[in-house]
C-alpha cells in the first residue's frame, strides 16, 4: 500500500499551530508571505501577499484544487487534490480529511496538554478516506492518512 505523507504534514502543522497558539509561542504554519523586512528593499526584490486563490467548481458547487493555493487552511478548497493508494489522481473532502488528521480536534484543545493528549491517543492510528474525481461522488481510490509521532 502506497503511504502519502499530507496527512502527516497537515496533522503536524495543525498540532504545531495549536501548542504553539495555546502556549503563547509564535509558529509559523504556513508559507511566507512576505519576505523579512528590509531583505526584499536591500536585494532589490518587491514581494507582496499570495494572492487569494480562485477554484474550479464542480456540478454540486464544490470548490475543488490543490491546497497549496490558499493562504490559510480556511482557504482551502472543500476537494482537495490528492494522490489515492492506488496511484490515481483525485481529490479528497477537506471535511473528510480534518475530522481524521487533528484540525477538527483542535478546536475543542483548551490547552496544550490537550493537544498532547489527542496526539498521544491517536499515534500510530492509520485513516483511509476516500478520493474523489472533482465530482466530489465518484469514488476512485482511498487516501491513507497516518498519525504519527513527529521525529525529533
Amino acid at each position: 500500500m502506497k503511504h502519502t505523507t499530507i496527512g502527516k504534514v497537515v496533522a503536524g502543522t495543525t498540532l504545531a499551530l495549536a501548542l504553539g497558539v495555546l502556549g503563547g509561542a509564535a509558529v509559523a504554519a504556513g508559507p511566507v508571505l512576505f519576505s523579512p523586512q528590509g531583505l526584499s528593499a536591500e536585494l532589490g526584490i518587491e514581494t507582496a501577499p499570495m494572492p487569494e486563490p480562485t477554484y474550479s467548481v464542480n456540478s454540486s458547487g464544490e470548490t475543488f484544487g490543490s491546497a497549496t493555493e490558499a493562504r490559510s487552511p480556511k482557504e482551502e478548497p472543500a476537494l482537495i487534490q490528492a494522490e489515492a493508494t492506488n496511484g490515481k489522481a483525485g481529490y479528497v473532502r477537506k471535511a473528510e480529511l480534518d475530522a481524521v488528521n487533528g484540525a477538527d480536534a483542535m478546536d475543542s484543545f483548551k490547552s496544550p496538554e490537550d493537544a498532547l493528549a489527542w496526539q498521544t491517543a491517536n499515534q500510530g492510528k492509520e485513516f483511509t478516506i476516500p478520493v474523489y474525481l472533482q465530482d466530489g461522488v465518484t469514488v476512485i481510490g482511498e487516501f491513507l492518512v497516518t498519525n504519527e509521532q513527529p521525529r525529533q
